[in-house]
């Protein structure tokens, strides 16, 4: 039997309709401070706590995680969609210019944006090759949940930002 080679077209068509929590992905350190809008993001393993990212391997994002050893996780709430744009380019922006968009602050080398859902911290613990993405899994290393923010999650499908009703 042979296998033919996947449409991408038809690919990006039928993955339109894997709807999404949006986030956006951070890092900082040695590397230097850059973030992307990600919605490949997986819980993994509650022992140890641990989540999945997948990462272009082109992007100067991939570069960065891999030698800062350490990314956050901030879960979007519905009202963030300029920040999602911003991070995932839209904006002009690029590396830490990006941050100038919404309120972040540095927590033992961490960033937290302010009004996001929850903010995950990771260290590094494994990257894995996944074709043109790198699926770097991350050890949990704090979980900061903003009780405060009663919104409903941002999420993205069929190209559009939606939340549930």
């Amino acid at each position: 039997m042979q296998i033919e080679t996947m449409d991408t077209t038809l690919f990006k068509a039928a993955m339109k309709h894997l709807t999404a929590t949006v986030t956006v992905v951070s890092t900082n350190g040695v590397a230097g401070k850059n973030g992307i809008t990600a919605t490949a993001v997986s819980s993994l393993s509650d022992t140890p706590p641990s989540l999945v990212v997948c990462v272009n391997k082109k992007s100067d994002f991939h570069e960065q995680v891999t030698q800062n050893k350490v990314f956050s996780v901030h879960i979007l709430s519905e009202e963030m969609t300029e920040i999602s744009n911003c991070f995932a380019g839209y904006k002009g922006l690029h590396g830490e210019d990006k941050f100038s968009l919404g309120d972040w602050k540095l927590k033992n080398d961490f960033y937290n944006l302010d009004n996001a859902l929850v903010n995950i911290h990771c260290e590094l613990a494994e990257s894995h090759n996944g074709f043109s993405h790198s699926i770097f899994v991350g050890k949990m290393i704090n979980i900061e949940l903003n009780e405060e923010n009663e919104a409903k999650p941002l999420l993205y499908g069929q190209g559009n930002y939606t939340t549930i009703k």
